[in-house]
């Protein structure tokens, strides 16, 4: 994690220096790691836990806590779910269930971030952007 965190590290200075001014290097690279821990979410189909947990591992790699996170790491939940990689969110008892993951779908679905990315970035981006005006 330290090296991931060291990798978003740069990028931040990178978007701030105006190397990077549209964030794409920077939700790049946070799109194929939170699509790495897709597996970590395997434990409940509630999306507001997913959510969470994938908060919690941005934190960890040196974003700002805030509300803001949920909008960084919901596209690639979106895309994940879109995929068939996600099972649909559950409420009630059957957020509590634990599912599966076929690793077959999410290698597939791998293959195409570039696609998801494309198609959800601009929502992680701009959260990207107001939580960087936030932090500085």
């Amino acid at each position: 994690m330290a090296e991931e965190g060291e990798r978003v590290r740069v990028l931040i200075e990178n978007y701030r220096a105006g190397e990077d001014a549209d964030l794409a290097q920077l939700s790049r690279e946070l799109w194929a790691l939170l699509y790495a821990q897709i597996p970590s979410l395997t434990g409940t189909k509630d999306k507001g836990a997913q959510h969470q947990i994938l908060e919690g591992y941005l934190a960890g790699l040196g974003l700002p806590r805030s509300p803001d996170l949920q909008y960084v790491a919901g596209p690639v939940l979106w895309y994940a779910r879109e995929r068939r990689v996600v099972p649909p969110a559950q409420t009630g008892d059957r957020a509590t269930e634990s599912w599966t993951l076929d690793s077959k779908v999410y290698e597939e679905a791998g293959k195409t971030l570039e696609e998801g990315r494309a198609a959800f970035g601009d929502w992680m981006a701009n959260a990207l952007r107001d939580l960087l005006a936030e932090q500085q």
